[in-house]
């Protein structure tokens, strides 16, 4: 996470008002990954588990409670003193067609990074070590591993790789704040996909992260199709989303800025309970990709001799 649903019934209207009144403001960074996380569980070949039990060092019967906690660790760790801060994403501009070129420097970005973390599994690399040692620590596959999960889970967040000379819509201020009952506020629209968007896609599955993960992989079970693709079409996917649930459905208009910088005159926008209520399918979608592709990568990565590097040595 960076700091940075069709019609429905009245009744899930008033849930999903519910859901804002009494639950935590949980995001995409939060609970979104641990539902990720737990979807790729779900669907892990028995070696693929076997290794990652090893590596997140539990049991196979726990390597979906393993995996969900790893997922968050990226967001909880010091990112300026790591210098991780800009590997959650990549800002390709909506305003022109898709092109992530030159926008990876020093492969900082989300696209870079995923491939890094894959390689590394896949070939049992050691030396792994961040700028800084981080905190909370883990040990040093466990934390390329807590990376790949995080990072498969971010790139599907459609702000995580789209921009409009607005940091992936950090800019976008909301004319009225959603204010949360721990008194969190949600006060801009990158926010508003990372909080509101998961919590609406949880609304419609009690409300809860296991029920929410199990359902989304029953759709999968039942025949949804997800298609593998490369990591850089996962990120124009993602693009694509942001130009038409987000950009365009919003009516936002067209502004450019250099990276990391909000442009001039970028207005507030207004969100009411239709567009959330129209675009949580659109969330759902992306978080049942995020869990499939995710543990489609770690079963191609961990076959053979992968994900066997040694967990217990530290950075």
């Amino acid at each position: 996470m960076r700091s940075h649903l069709h019609g429905l019934s009245t009744l899930f209207v008033i849930g999903f008002i519910v859901l804002l009144l009494e639950a935590p403001a949980w995001t995409w960074g939060h609970e979104g990954h641990r539902i990720v996380a737990r979807i790729a569980a779900k669907n892990l070949s028995t070696d693929a588990q076997a290794k990652i039990a090893s590596i997140l060092q539990t049991t196979a019967a726990g390597v979906e409670a393993a995996m969900a906690d790893a997922s968050t660790w990226p967001d909880e760790i010091n990112k300026v003193k790591t210098k991780t801060e800009n590997w959650h994403y990549i800002d390709v501009p909506v305003t022109a067609p898709f092109n992530a070129a030159g926008l990876c420097l020093n492969h900082a970005c989300v696209i870079d990074q995923i491939n890094a973390m894959e390689n590394r599994l896949e070939k049992n690399q050691t030396g792994f070590k961040l700028a800084t040692p981080p905190t909370p620590s883990r040990p040093m596959t466990s934390e390329e591993l807590a990376f790949l999960i995080h990072f498969v889970g971010d790139i599907h967040q459609p702000l995580h790789a789209a921009t409009d000379g607005d940091k992936g819509g950090n800019c976008v201020h909301l004319a009225q704040p959603i204010v949360h009952p721990d008194q969190s506020k949600t006060t801009e629209l990158h926010a508003l996909w990372d909080v509101d968007e998961v919590m609406a896609v949880m609304a419609r599955h009690g409300n809860d992260e296991v029920q929410t993960a199990t359902a989304l992989f029953q759709r999968f079970k039942s025949g949804t199709t997800v298609t593998p693709g490369t990591v850089e079409q996962w990120a124009r996917e993602s693009n694509d989303l942001a130009r038409q649930a987000i950009y365009q459905k919003l009516a936002l208009p067209d502004h450019t800025a250099p990276p990391a910088t909000c442009a001039a005159g970028i207005a507030p926008v207004a969100i009411d309970q239709n567009y959330l209520n129209d675009t949580a399918g659109d969330a759902e979608l992306q978080l049942l990709r995020a869990g499939i592709r995710l543990s489609n990568v770690l079963n191609a990565i961990c076959a053979g001799n992968g994900c066997a590097a040694n967990p217990k040595k530290k950075t």
